[in-house]
């Protein structure tokens, strides 16, 4: 039986060197890749001008106290069976609101890959629809309405809505 181990003249200096050398080399080139991808995947913005929308900050939330001093209230309802995504629209006193155009985005929450515009049509006081199939799952619905032509929102709403599994 040999006391040597693997090594024939032993493990000397120049064996832990160039086990550190491979060791942190192994760790440097896959570090590298790691940021690589990552920084190649994502660029880190959540919106496609971000700088444009911080200078914009100010005038949102000043939008956002016109819109709740307003105090209106909406609804929104899917019916699978008809295609039909409905958003009704009631000002302080619980009337309906009419004379509304709205336009409106709905996508998933976590990809713009199932992104559809939809317009909406007053079908009734108050009551906004459009025909839109929706499949089963979580969804989206982001709507601005104006008053009259042009300007700004009037109201904005994002809500979530599940539809749930057909039978």
């Amino acid at each position: 039986m040999s006391t040597k181990g693997c090594f024939a003249n032993g493990f000397s200096g120049r064996h832990m060197l160039l086990s550190l050398v491979i060791f942190f080399g192994v760790m440097l080139i896959a570090n590298s890749m790691l940021v690589y991808y990552a920084l190649d995947t994502f660029s880190g913005g959540d919106r496609p001008d971000p700088y444009r929308a911080g200078l914009d900050y100010n005038d949102r939330i000043a939008a956002a106290k016109k819109q709740d001093a307003l105090g209106w209230t909406t609804d929104l309802a899917y019916d699978d069976a008809e295609g039909r995504l409905a958003v009704t629209f009631h000002d302080k006193t619980k009337a309906p609101v009419s004379g509304l155009k709205l336009e409106g985005v709905v996508g998933r929450g976590a990809t713009n890959r199932e992104d559809q515009k939809v317009a909406f049509k007053e079908i009734s006081q108050g009551v906004y629809a459009s025909g839109i199939k929706l499949a089963p799952g979580q969804w989206v619905i982001a709507v601005k309405s104006w008053k009259g032509e042009g300007g700004n929102p009037v109201y904005r709403l994002k809500q979530r809505l599940y539809v749930s599994d057909r039978p």
